[in-house]
């Protein structure tokens, strides 16, 4: 579709000059010609102060010079490959939204497609992004797979995962981050194929899901998912002799990671402040840990743990889900996995690799005078993500409270819990802080509290558990122990799961009476308070069961136990162990196959929760030598205290 005519332009001089000011400029490869300048001097028609953004190579320099000289109020920024990308992303969070993108690309065409990528969504809507020429990819037999330039590969064929993680660890995605988290999916998107194609074949891609039904048959999701992101982010797509012009729509929020936020809070210093924070810590779990498969790709014995942070937010929407956001910014509290390749949220429609938009309508939302601590979970009122996702945070709870004595609790519920109040595992926890139910406003609806405090959480499955976490869970566990009764109880505990959607065991019945036969009593935590929970596993020596939250009240126990977790090998979950190697417990995992697998080298939810079978001529023969090896003249109940 052609351009109109170009006009007079913001400033002196028509497109005709700044190409004279280009035969001026020494260039990479070839000066641009005239119909890339009116494009340009289109774009900024009446906009002499806009903010416009040059990308490319070399080539960056002498379009910088020429347009600064031209229009001295333009409010330049460039991104070049090498830049680093998370730094990148960051600093143009702080510059933009702009106005306009001049892509000086005189490289790869892979290359032009990845900054393409990395900074589109910068623009305003209505702003443009002019590409002077589309540079060709060499593998032009390759059709375009929708797939995020800036992302890893792949596993290859017979590339185990530990394999693959060896090879990440040393191989940058272009950032300062090392992409190790792949070989350690959990919860998260998919991998996916890498991309192999030029700007485009992207933007063509895009185009064509922007005017089609998104689940066509035969669109991959996975695959597709940054194609229709982009797809509904374009408003207009010209051609205008060489020249590639494309306008964004929409505005869309850039998701930032926990090294990236204090960028954009200096730079922008009305959204917030970091506050406190402590040093990053490396150590070494000692505990055994031994497993009925030949590696364990998900278990990692030197913990490196990031800095741990205390910000303040000023006037930051929250929404269902753990979203945290204002101004087009996901803050990196929205993310509970927030060292994954690929940050997400089941609450965020992924638009981009580090862009997204939240779900929910969040336009109206309710407003919460005073100072509030953030609580809420992506997967709220679970006992598993309380345990360890939400009690991680509690670090900076007293130093909070130093500086807002009023401090009051944000967090939600499962949707359908009636009435939507706190449980009373919930109250208990809450307590060990002096959190009292009045304390705790309970949200449904969006709402924008004066006073943010939010804080980095220690417990991030699987990749980290901070050493302080102990005296989190110990504050906790001696507090309910208090209201427990002092009598005896098993040394001995199989901690079975009831049927249910996910993760269920097909014959537990027989495997019920596998561990009673063995001095084990079975019990259903679910069916006692907290603090007889504590309780029974505080007193006992040997503690087994299946794999989930049942087993999540082993961090509350002060000296080390003996523990056997049973579960599926689609579930890649690793709580046990990050406990365990926190609390010194020695960790047997005995793996069932699963009623569905994992793809190839990928990662599905349907298998993450599929169910499973106990198969006793297999892992039950492993389980009988193990169990046959504990000290069977312990006696099996005793006085807790």
């Amino acid at each position: 579709m052609p351009l109109p005519p170009p006009g007079p332009g913001p400033g002196p001089g028509p497109a005709s000059h700044l190409v004279r000011r280009a035969d001026q400029q020494p260039w990479a490869d070839a000066r641009p010609h005239l119909a890339a300048m009116e494009v340009v001097v289109t774009a900024l028609q009446g906009r002499s102060d806009a903010k416009v953004l040059v990308v490319g190579g070399p080539d960056v320099a002498p379009w910088s010079t020429i347009l600064s000289a031209q229009w001295p109020a333009l409010r330049l920024s460039t991104v070049q490959l090498p830049d680093d990308a998370s730094s990148t992303h960051a600093r143009l969070t702080v510059e933009g939204p702009f106005d306009l993108v001049v892509d000086a690309s005189d490289e790869e065409g892979n290359d032009q497609a990845l900054l393409f990528q990395r900074v589109f969504m910068h623009l305003r809507p209505g702003g443009e992004y002019v590409a002077r020429r589309l540079v060709p990819h060499p593998l032009t037999d390759t059709p375009p797979s929708g797939r995020p330039v800036d992302a890893a590969p792949s596993p290859q064929p017979g590339e185990t995962l530990a394999e693959r993680h060896t090879a990440s660890v040393t191989a940058s995605d272009g950032g300062t981050r090392i992409a190790v988290d792949d070989a350690l999916p959990n919860e998260n998107l998919p991998p996916e194929a890498a991309y192999a194609g030029d700007l485009w074949g992207l933007v063509a891609a895009a185009q064509q899901a922007r005017t089609r039904d998104f689940s066509d048959e035969g669109l991959d999701a996975p695959t597709h998912r940054d194609v229709a992101g982009l797809g509904r982010s374009l408003e207009q797509v010209h051609v205008h002799s060489k020249v590639l012009r494309v306008v964004n729509g929409v505005r869309v929020a850039a998701k930032l990671r926990e090294e990236e936020v204090d960028t954009v809070l200096a730079g922008r210093p009305g959204l917030g402040e970091r506050l406190d924070g402590l040093p990053a810590v490396t150590w070494t779990a000692s505990n055994a840990y031994d497993v009925n498969r030949e590696a364990d790709p998900y278990v990692q014995s030197r913990l490196s743990v990031p800095e741990m942070v205390l910000r303040r937010y000023d006037a930051p929407t929250c929404s269902r889900g753990q979203i945290v956001t204002r101004d087009d910014i996901l803050f990196p509290d929205t993310f509970r996995q927030n060292w994954m390749e690929r940050i997400s949220n089941v609450y965020v429609v992924e638009r981009a690799p580090r862009f997204g938009t939240v779900r929910r309508d969040i336009s109206s939302p309710d407003e919460l005078p005073g100072a509030w601590f953030h609580l809420d979970s992506e997967w709220p009122g679970h006992f598993g993500h309380l345990m360890t996702e939400q009690l991680s945070r509690m670090w900076a709870w007293e130093r909070v409270r130093q500086l807002e004595p009023d401090v009051k609790v944000l967090l939600t519920l499962q949707h359908d819990r009636e009435p939507a109040v706190l449980a009373p595992f919930e109250i208990d926890v809450l307590a060990a802080f002096g959190i009292m139910p009045d304390d705790v406003h309970v949200f449904t609806n969006p709402c924008r509290p004066e006073r943010l405090y939010a804080s980095t959480g220690m417990f991030s499955l699987p990749r980290f558990i901070h050493p302080e976490m102990a005296r989190i869970w110990d504050r906790v566990g001696d507090h309910v122990a208090r209201s427990a009764e002092k009598r005896e109880r098993p040394r001995r505990l199989f901690v079975t799961r009831r049927p249910s959607l996910k993760r269920s065991c097909h014959n537990v019945a027989e495997v019920e009476a596998f561990f009673v036969e063995r001095g084990f009593e079975v019990v259903h935590p679910e069916d006692h308070p907290l603090s007889e929970q504590v309780a029974l596993f505080r007193a006992a020596d040997t503690i087994a069961g299946f794999a989930g939250s049942g087993l999540f009240s082993l961090a509350f126990c002060r000296t080390p136990k003996r523990v056997f977790a049973l579960g599926p090998d689609a579930y890649t979950a690793r709580n046990e162990y990050l406990i365990s190697a926190l609390r010194g417990h020695d960790l047997t995992a005995v793996r069932s196959r699963s009623d569905l697998e994992h793809p190839e080298g990928s990662w599905t939810q349907q298998a993450f929760a599929s169910s499973f079978t106990f198969d006793f001529d297999d892992e039950g023969r492993f389980l009988a030598e193990r169990l046959d090896g504990i000290d069977g003249r312990r006696p099996l109940t005793g006085r807790w205290s």
